[in-house]
């Protein structure tokens, strides 16, 4: 094994940026939630029995904290003018939900999914806190917003829907975007999706994650903390050239690419992969780099850190030279 096949330092790792593409792992299959199955309940509000006394002000503080979200309620249920509600009644109230991310899943996958558009995954990460730039390991737990349609009992503009829904009528913008929509107004009769990207759910008003979810979360959990141990051993073994040793540390985490944090996976398959092409096992790295690729399209190895022979195969596998 010479000083040119191991190269130079571990790896730097670049800033998460857009990879929404993640491989899916055959080992770990059992673990996917069925979309198609899972996708309604999701997004179903839950049903509401109205006791003496209730308001819809009252269901909304109960609910979401904030009497000023009744509105919401209203839409849902169709009640387009103020009446007494009777005791026993059953109401439908949309609720936020929290899913947990399957491998393969990316921001448009779930927007298409529970949102109904790829386009909407902008929003999706956004009402995350997340960048959209960023892969999504599997196990990540993601707040889905619920939607009301809104029918339009004459002529109205983005703006007056914004107002009275979001309290704001600046938010008529994400209005039109988030329905894709030329116009700024609405004819009677007319629907439009209103994403409540502002309302908090009370935890405790939402269906517990089922089980695979569950399953997924704590895989997640059990393999960064596994990596956590890993990464640090297997840079010292890269180090003293013990390409062995970087194989014997890193090889366990190759089946959960997908749950780890995208710098922990991007590092750990380019340093397991640069390790096994000292080895000639050519068809294994290049596997390794092309994981590493998906995570993160434009990360780049620096020509002066790695072999020739390396930066050959990570080419051959798409991926950028610095």
């Amino acid at each position: 094994m010479t000083a040119a096949a191991r190269g130079a330092p571990a790896p730097r790792t670049a800033r998460p940026a857009i990879a929404l593409a993640i491989a899916a792992v055959t080992t770990l299959a059992a673990l996917a939630v069925p979309r198609a199955a899972h996708a309604q309940d999701a997004i179903r509000p839950v049903t509401y029995r109205v006791k003496q006394g209730d308001t819809l002000e009252l269901i909304a503080a109960e609910f979401y904290g904030d009497r000023g979200k009744a509105v919401f309620i209203a839409a849902e249920n169709k009640l387009t003018r103020p009446r007494s509600l009777r005791p026993g009644e059953r109401l439908r109230v949309p609720v936020s939900r929290e899913i947990t991310t399957a491998p393969s899943d990316t921001f448009e996958s779930l927007a298409v999914t529970y949102l109904g558009s790829a386009r909407r995954g902008a929003f999706l990460a956004d009402w995350n806190g997340l960048s959209q730039d960023n892969s999504l390991p599997a196990g990540t737990a993601i707040a889905i917003p619920f939607t009301i349609s809104h029918t339009a009992q004459t002529t109205e503009s983005l703006t007056e829907i914004a107002r009275t829904y979001f309290g704001d009528a600046r938010n008529a913008e994400l209005l039109r975007h988030y329905n894709q929509l030329e116009r700024t107004s609405l004819d009677k009769g007319d629907v439009v999706l209103v994403p409540a990207y502002h309302v908090r759910c009370n935890p405790a008003k939402q269906p517990p994650i089922d089980a695979e979810a569950r399953a997924r979360r704590d895989h997640r959990r059990d393999a960064e903390a596994r990596a956590a141990r890993a990464l640090p051993a297997a840079r010292l073994a890269w180090t003293a050239g013990d390409f062995a040793g970087v194989v014997a540390q890193l090889a366990p985490l190759e089946a959960d690419l997908d749950y780890l944090d995208t710098d922990q996976a991007v590092e750990a398959a380019v340093v397991l992969g640069a390790a096994r092409v000292a080895f000639d096992e050519t068809e294994p790295a290049l596997a390794c780099f092309k994981r590493a690729i998906d995570r993160q399209a434009q990360h780049a190895l620096r020509r002066y850190d790695y072999s020739p022979k390396v930066l050959a195969l990570w080419q051959k596998a798409g991926g950028p030279i610095e």
